[in-house]
């Protein structure tokens, strides 16, 4: 059952492969492979079934799309900030207070998003699912962080000391 709900998120995302003119790279073909990834990862995780899936990941799909303009909502609010300190303008305690306020109402939207699609994802997983969905996130992170620790570690040389390997990129 697990074997068909991959196969059918496979054939789904097949076609983004298909899609000219993606360079290599940071929003190219390795984010594809990336979502690829943690899709598979996250059907495996939630156990999902094939209905499930089919209904699943148009929603996650739309919360993703609604998290990414929040980022770039964010972004933009850093820019004058970036502007100020570039020219070496003086920046006063009034404005980073109101970038800090901007910053916790932007962290309160993101929290209200995750928990609507928490309650969203209620209309197709079940409570268990539900409550697998809502550690996911931490969870990958959090084994992507230790993945990168492992590779980028450091490796005792012949004499026994620890020696910094150039990193392959």
């Amino acid at each position: 059952m697990n074997k068909t709900v991959i196969i059918i998120i496979i054939l789904m995302c097949s076609n983004l492969f298909a899609q000219p003119g993606k360079s290599k790279g940071p929003g190219g073909q390795y984010s594809e492979r990336m979502e690829m990834m943690l899709i598979w990862k996250m059907t495996d995780e939630l156990e999902l079934t094939e209905d499930q899936a089919a209904t699943f990941f148009p929603i996650m799909r739309s919360h993703q799309k609604e998290v990414m303009e929040l980022r770039r909502q964010e972004k933009v609010l850093f820019e004058p900030m970036y502007e100020k300190m570039k020219r070496d303008r003086k920046i006063n305690q009034s404005e980073v207070n109101s970038l800090l306020k901007e910053i916790a109402k932007m962290d309160d939207n993101k929290t209200k998003q995750r928990v609507k699609f928490i309650k969203k994802s209620s209309e197709v997983l079940e409570p268990s699912q539900q409550l697998r969905l809502l550690m996911f996130e931490p969870k990958i992170k959090s084994q992507v962080q230790r993945d990168m620790r492992e590779r980028f570690k450091p490796k005792p040389s012949k004499r026994g000391r620890m020696k910094k390997e150039k990193r392959p990129f």
